[in-house]
C-alpha cells in the first residue's frame, strides 16, 4: 500500500457528498453567497450555505479528519501517515494490517498514546489496542511493552 492509498482510506467520508446537500442560497436573506476561499486548498468557490468551508468532498473530508487528529492527538494527517508508512501500514505490536470491525470503520490503524502526557507511542490494530487498553503502561514505550 502507498501513502496516497492509505490517505484515501483514512479520510473516507461519513457525510453526505456535496452533490446531495440540499442547502440553497435562496433560503437565506441575501439570496446569494459571494465566492470564498476553500479552507484547505485555497481555491475560490461559491458556497451553498454560510457554514460551508470547503470547495469539494475531498477537501471537506480531509479537513474534518485532519481537525480530528489535531484536536485529539495533536498531530496532522500527514504526521499520522508518515508514522503509518514507517510501520509499513501495520500494527506496531503484531505487525498485521488492521481490519474494519464494522461498515462505518475505515480499517485504519488507531493511534496509541499516553492518556496523561498525550505522547504518541505508535499505531495499533483494533485487537492490540483493546488488549493493552486496560493495562497501565503509561511509563513504558511501545517496544518495551512487547518484551513484558
Amino acid at each position: 500500500m502507498t501513502k496516497d492509498e492509505y490517505r484515501d482510506k483514512v479520510i473516507r467520508s461519513i457525510n453526505k457528498p456535496k452533490s446531495q446537500q440540499t442547502a440553497k442560497a435562496t433560503k437565506y436573506p441575501q439570496q446569494h453567497f459571494n465566492e470564498k476561499e476553500c479552507k484547505l486548498c485555497k481555491k475560490l468557490f461559491v458556497p451553498k450555505a454560510p457554514s460551508e468551508l470547503y470547495c469539494s468532498d475531498y477537501c471537506k473530508d480531509y479537513g474534518v479528519t485532519n481537525a480530528y487528529y489535531e484536536r485529539v492527538y495533536g498531530i496532522t494527517i500527514e504526521e499520522y501517515l508518515t508514522l503509518a508508512e514507517k510501520q509499513d501500514f501495520k500494527c506496531a505490536i503484531c505487525k498485521k494490517e488492521n481490519f474494519a470491525m464494522a461498515e462505518h470503520h475505515s480499517g485504519c490503524l488507531v493511534v496509541d498514546h499516553d492518556h496523561r502526557t498525550g505522547q504518541i507511542r505508535g499505531l495499533l490494530c483494533h485487537n492490540c489496542n483493546r488488549a493493552i487498553g486496560p493495562v497501565s503502561y503509561t511509563h513504558l514505550t511501545l517496544p518495551t511493552k512487547l518484551e513484558v
